[in-house]
């Protein structure tokens, strides 16, 4: 009797012990009669080519890690560079400064650059690109200066793009350009006066208990929006609960109600011939997330993925150095059908 006592007590200690480090908990597979037999072979699937892998496979189910593998060298810690799944940070942020009054999708997005940084004429298609066209990838720019951004050379972000030319009117093309993040993360922070990164760290970071993180940021000090953040599989994960229940963790609302709703909609079409739903990539983008042919992701070159399953209650993450298109076949081939 005296050992059932302590390993009792040895089981809420570590139970205790992870939720005081803000771990997810893990599942009873026999309480929730889930078949995860099948999960491996997603990880078979990735890794069928010698050159891709899979770093980290994890599945959250009702708010319980229900799977999760990694390859040697991660575990559920360790910090993934996440490339465009940044964008939906960006507009995580974006959509608290839309809640709090500070910011509206209508906003004319030269309304928050000075004088300095704008061209010396503005044309009427500049004049007339909004927040929402930047968050639905429509501005109108096609050229993407992100890799004279990732060289180190100092200049000036902002102007540089708001330099350059525009190739349709804003709002009616979908056009994938990681410059329109990084317009949107300096909007961010002179609408509120707080970066991207100082925000999300304070107002939904902490509350999930996401404490490890790395930023980019441009010249200027500002996030580099569309991509140079850092965080674990099971942040991903967190994040990703949060919208699959409409931005409220715990009981408590963290982001603006019906926001995840929003960001997770087909805004526009990547084909204006028409939206094609078992196509992942032409399935319809939102507000820096993209539509699936369920649900809706975070989405970074390389298969850096956070598959929200609203309607499962449930999450999908994966990270690694593979091809999305084959991840994302397999996810919906051996897991989304148990879920």
């Amino acid at each position: 009797m005296r050992k059932i006592v302590l390993l009792a007590c040895a089981m809420a200690c570590l139970a205790t012990s992870c939720v005081r480090q803000g771990r997810l908990p893990r599942a009873d597979l026999a309480r929730t009669g889930i078949d995860t037999s099948e999960y491996h072979k997603v990880i078979i699937a990735v890794t069928s080519r010698p050159t891709d892998e899979l770093h980290s496979l994890m599945v959250v189910k009702g708010g319980e890690v229900i799977y999760e593998r990694y390859q040697p060298g991660f575990d559920a810690q360790s910090l993934k560079v996440l490339w465009s799944a940044s964008k939906s940070f960006t507009s995580t942020a974006i959509g608290l400064a839309v809640g709090d009054g500070k910011l509206r999708l209508d906003d004319k997005a030269v309304s928050f650059f000075t004088p300095e940084e704008l061209p010396d004429t503005l044309s009427d298609w500049l004049q007339q690109m909004t927040v929402e066209d930047l968050l639905k990838m429509s501005s109108g720019f096609k050229q993407d200066h992100v890799g004279r951004c990732c060289s180190g050379e100092d200049f000036d972000w902002a102007k540089t793009i708001l330099a350059t030319e525009q190739f349709f009117e804003p709002g009616t093309l979908f056009s994938y350009n990681s410059m329109n993040s990084y317009l949107l993360s300096a909007i961010f922070s002179r609408a509120t006066g707080e970066d991207v990164s100082t925000c999300l760290k304070r107002r939904v970071f902490a509350p999930l208990g996401i404490r490890e993180d790395v930023w980019t940021y441009s010249p200027q000090g500002i996030f580099a929006g569309g991509w140079g953040l850092f965080l674990s599989t099971e942040s991903l994960a967190k994040m990703g609960l949060l919208y699959a229940r409409d931005g409220v963790w715990k009981g408590r609302r963290i982001l603006p109600e019906g926001w995840a709703a929003q960001v997770g909609a087909p805004q526009i079409l990547q084909d204006p011939a028409g939206r094609n739903p078992e196509n992942d990539w032409a399935a319809g983008y939102g507000y820096h997330f993209w539509t699936c042919r369920h649900g809706f992701r975070m989405d970074g070159a390389h298969g850096q993925l956070v598959i929200i399953l609203p309607e499962k209650d449930a999450v999908i993450v994966l990270t690694g150095f593979t091809d999305a298109p084959t991840e994302m076949n397999a996810v919906w081939q051996y897991i989304y059908p148990t879920l």
